[in-house]
């Protein structure tokens, strides 16, 4: 089946039945040039709230108008496969080592540097690290991986405070697992994604491929490719809900994309990408939410504009503070 426009399109809408939907995911993953109009048709759609019809677009008229609104810089083309290594604006580390498992213990259990390897992302860096079994992590900016050791051995447990993109080798005997927090996720050889960082108060985790068995506190959810839990440790909640299994790489490409997030979630990447303090009021946008996409390489004034183009506000921008009002 060719992938044409009207083709992606319809992936995009979620119209196409199950084998032409992996199909779509198939030839994404190969081929850097369809992965390039994927994206822009991708930021049509979120740029209109995810309420637009795209059949209503004339693509390249539609791209180059929303290029003038807001003037993004191009990216460099990067295909799925090539994530740890071509983030332009990343110092991308590919470190092997021989290392093996986790804690014996509590998972709150405090490791000495010398008992384990610690890998971390600088502010406005992405890092990628390759271990000895072959797995491949990208951590997000302000993230630690902690790999004690003697990884590999009786099993491949890790810790994560921020937030990662793993592609886990597979090894049917050894099971790969994520502590981050009260939370684990366990794993035979899969690709998903974990955003727990300990300022924030949810834990994200997204499966891509394969399947996860997610864990916490004695209760446990097994998910499937296109799966989230969400869990909220202010209210002890847990969320379940689909998601697009191609944003969930997104931020290692570049681009945060956002579907029914609060201001905070937001004003926290904003913070994380330019090195800046925001001031707002929370209760001022209570309960509001957030559909779109921010881009990495679009400027700060550029990313403001975005969400005033969203919701009415007023910003001040003052050296590394950035004040922001709901307009009345």
């Amino acid at each position: 089946m060719e992938v044409t426009e009207d083709i992606l399109i319809k992936y995009i809408n979620g119209d196409l039945p199950e084998s032409e939907q992996q199909l779509v995911e198939s030839r994404l993953d190969d081929d850097e040039q369809l992965f390039q109009q994927y994206l822009q048709l991708k930021d049509i759609w979120d740029y209109s709230g995810f309420k637009s019809n795209v059949y209503d677009y004339n693509v390249s008229k539609e791209w180059e108008r929303l290029s003038v609104r807001l003037p993004l810089k191009q990216s460099r083309r990067i295909g799925f496969k090539r994530v740890a290594g071509v983030i332009g604006m990343a110092a991308s580390l590919i470190l092997a080592f021989f290392i093996g498992n986790m804690f014996d213990g509590a998972k709150q259990t405090k490791l000495n540097q010398g008992s384990a390897h610690i890998f971390t992302a600088p502010e406005g860096q992405l890092t990628s690290v390759t271990l000895a079994d072959g797995s491949e992590i990208t951590l997000n900016e302000g993230s630690q991986l902690i790999v004690p050791l003697e990884f590999g051995k009786a099993n491949r447990r890790v810790n994560l405070d921020g937030e990662g993109y793993f592609k886990v080798s597979k090894n049917k005997d050894l099971t790969f697992s994520v502590v981050s927090g009260k939370q684990e996720v366990k794993v035979l050889g899969t690709i998903f994604n974990i955003r727990a960082y300990t300022n924030e108060s949810r834990m994200i985790t997204s499966l891509e491929e394969g399947v996860v068995r997610w864990e916490l506190e004695g209760q446990h959810i097994t998910l499937k490719p296109g799966m989230q839990v969400v869990y909220d440790a202010e209210n002890k909640s847990i969320e379940q809900k689909e998601v697009d299994v191609n944003s969930i790489r997104q931020w290692a490409l570049g681009r945060y994309q956002y579907e029914d997030a609060s201001f905070d979630e937001i004003i926290s990447v904003i913070e994380k990408w330019y090195g800046v303090k925001v001031r707002w009021n929370a209760k001022e946008f209570e309960g509001k939410h957030f559909n779109g996409v921010i881009k990495r390489s679009s400027s700060l004034e550029e990313t403001l504009s975005l969400i005033g183009m969203m919701t009415p506000i007023d910003y001040k921008v003052k050296g590394n503070t950035v004040t922001i009002q709901l307009m009345r």
